[in-house]
């Protein structure tokens, strides 16, 4: 369905009952992502997964991609679904969106999941690296682009197993018009520091890595991890930046596993029979 917000309409998948989780994407992709573990989500919560403005079915106005702006339109598709509060997770780019709701709306969360990303705010080189990319894409050359970053997206034992699932998270990537592209890494290379953040986050938080991600290596979820409150921390083995889509097993059960845990559902009522009263 498309969901319109004051500033731009997002496409949104949203099934299932239970507590709501809304899982955000990474760039430069989609809400395809969590479709290896929608099915099961969706056993235990009510899962809501847009696509971010720019990205898949949603709209891809000219500006408005400052990590602030993104997470605004989180908080209105929030108020247009009537969820006063609920669980927010994010994938890299989306882990960073969800770090800005977390900073700005506290009270409307729930809980966190923090997939694959990290709090800090780029070093000076990963600025460079934006700029340069930006660069590119603004000369022509988003193919060129896609072409070399897609690949880190997924682990050596991805890469070597499922080479299909490169070409699909290629085939996303390549739908991202160049201008999302350009001001996402702008975004992404402005955003502040979530460091001091974390500390004040106190609420049940799944932080979840792949053990084979370069991008964000497990050393930095393990930091994460170490400065909330109430983190717990999953590595996927044999998995690398998109273990959604990687391991989508492992993926699933360690969340299943956390909100069973932490936001179990009420008791099923026992209506008692005209015999048994």
């Amino acid at each position: 369905m498309r969901v319109e917000t004051e500033r731009v309409a997002l496409a949104v998948e949203d099934h299932g009952e239970g507590v709501p989780v809304v899982l955000l994407h990474g760039f430069p992709l989609s809400s395809e992502i969590w479709a290896p573990i929608r099915t099961a989500v969706e056993q235990v919560a009510r899962l809501i997964t847009p696509d971010l403005r720019g990205f898949g079915g949603s709209d891809a106005p000219q500006d408005g991609y400052d990590l602030d702006s993104v997470a605004g339109d989180v908080i209105e598709l929030a108020d247009r679904l009537g969820l006063a509060r609920f669980v927010l997770g994010g994938h890299s780019m989306g882990g960073y969106v969800a770090l800005r709701v977390a900073a700005r709306h506290p009270g409307r969360l729930a809980g966190l999941v923090l997939v694959d990303t990290r709090a800090e705010a780029d070093a000076p080189e990963a600025r460079e690296r934006r700029d340069a990319a930006i660069a590119r894409i603004q000369g022509g050359e988003s193919d060129a682009f896609l072409d070399e970053f897609v690949p880190n997206l997924v682990g050596p034992s991805t890469r070597g197993r499922a080479p299909r699932l490169l070409a699909e998270l290629r085939a996303i990537a390549g739908e991202i018009p160049p201008h999302v592209l350009a001001g996402c890494l702008a975004g992404m290379r402005d955003r502040p520091d979530s460091s001091a953040l974390l500390a004040s986050l106190d609420v049940p938080t799944l932080v979840l890595v792949g053990a084979e991600d370069t991008a964000t290596p497990p050393a930095c979820a393990r930091a994460m991890a170490a400065a909330l409150p109430r983190a717990e921390l999953v590595e996927v083995p044999l998995a690398g930046h998109t273990p959604s889509v990687e391991r989508p097993i492992t993926t699933a059960e360690a969340l299943l596993a956390f909100l069973r845990r932490h936001f179990p559902p009420p008791p099923a009522t026992i209506r008692r029979t005209r015999r048994e009263a």
